[in-house]
């Protein structure tokens, strides 16, 4: 069976709608104190025990949400560009994802810092504002996804042949997941020697960097292996209680550990090795459990979810507003931080979609996949 098949699976739409909002929730809780970098955060933050521990949520969420967004443009990847050829899944991609990406960093990304600024009292000389401030934000998945995809363009066209997908093979064996787990975890250890966790370079992390190259591989690689067609709950909820012991293990050895003067995000200690190691099981652990369970309990089609998997790409470049929007309004009525997080949450998610489903109207944007 050729990998060109087109067929739809809602139980996706599905995931990738809820992925969405975990990032809305995500940048959310950094707005309100759990660690992590973020546009704008509140005058009234966590602090204490309430700040450790969304700061740990940070570290579960970041373990495996993106690493999961790029599993899932993986494994459809392969069909479209069958489907297309080279060359128009090439101007395909350029259009989807450049343009927006694009259009975020050269106007999106300085007009929020500018409203931001402006917000805060300080005066703000929109030209100057314009005419630096182009990072791409949120937008750097898009930017790493793009060059993936092109990578693999460039793969597929010195391979002449079309992959077949197999019907036959099996599921990856406890020894495979065991063996991608240690690769992983060892491979981020020692990127983050060089680039820990926080130091970027236009945006991008290099430290988070294996996960996501391991994810986009495993993909293609389920495509190529008919894994998704094959896994049930029960393959998957071994090792989504291994993750789930990962995190109480993982926290009591940090909260035993924190004072050592060991560095979490990187270096040649315990605390680096222990985070690093750590991920990948939680990666693994909930990233198969949320595509077997979705796939279980989410498969039936849903033209709710069809629409708002539609508009999630949508919603996803343009959530850094609402998301600061709401914030501000939490902040001018007083609300604490989990007062704030409950309502901005609610806010930016419904009005995000909403908004993206309304620009998603044009003609022009529906066409260009937007």
């Amino acid at each position: 069976m050729s990998p060109a098949a087109k067929t739809y699976y809602p139980y996706l739409d599905k995931l990738r709608v809820f992925l969405t909002c975990l990032v809305i929730f995500h940048h959310t809780a950094v707005a309100f104190g759990a660690s992590g970098g973020w546009y704008y955060k509140s005058s009234d933050l966590w602090s204490g025990w309430s700040q450790g521990l969304m700061s740990l949520v940070m570290g579960i969420d970041q373990s495996y949400f993106m690493a999961l967004f790029f599993f899932i443009s993986a494994w459809l990847m392969p069909a479209s560009f069958e489907r297309k050829g080279a060359g128009a899944f090439v101007r395909d991609r350029l259009v989807r994802l450049g343009i927006p990406l694009l259009i975020f960093i050269f106007l999106l990304n300085p007009a929020l810092v500018g409203i931001i600024r402006f917000y805060k009292g300080v005066p703000v000389d929109w030209v100057q504002v314009f005419l630096h401030n182009h990072y791409p934000g949120p937008m750097w998945f898009v930017l790493t996804l793009l060059v993936f995809e092109l990578l693999y363009v460039a793969y597929r066209s010195c391979r002449k042949t079309v992959p077949d997908v197999s019907a036959t093979a099996a599921l990856p064996s406890v020894r495979d997941i065991v063996a991608f787990m240690l690769v992983m975890g060892l491979t981020a250890f020692a990127v983050r020697l060089a680039c820990p966790v926080g130091k970027n370079w236009f945006g991008l992390q290099f430290g988070f960097f294996p996960l996501y190259v391991g994810m986009f591989l495993a993909g293609v690689a389920a495509v190529r292996n008919g894994w998704l067609e094959r896994m049930r709950v029960r393959n998957a909820a071994g090792w989504f209680v291994l993750a789930l012991v990962a995190i109480v293990a993982f926290a009591a050895f940090y909260f035993a550990n924190h004072t050592s003067g060991d560095l979490l995000p990187g270096g040649w200690n315990r605390m680096a090795f222990a985070y690093a190691m750590w991920e990948p099981i939680l990666c693994v652990g909930i990233s198969y459990f949320l595509l077997a369970a979705f796939k279980r309990w989410g498969n039936e089609a849903d033209r709710f979810f069809r629409a708002l998997a539609a508009d999630s790409y949508m919603t996803y470049v343009l959530h850094p507003f609402f998301v600061v929007g709401s914030t501000f309004l939490a902040r001018h009525w007083g609300m604490g931080p989990w007062e704030g997080l409950a309502f901005v949450c609610v806010a930016a998610i419904v009005s995000g979609f909403g908004v993206s489903h309304l620009i998603r109207k044009i003609p022009a944007v529906r066409r260009w996949g937007w």
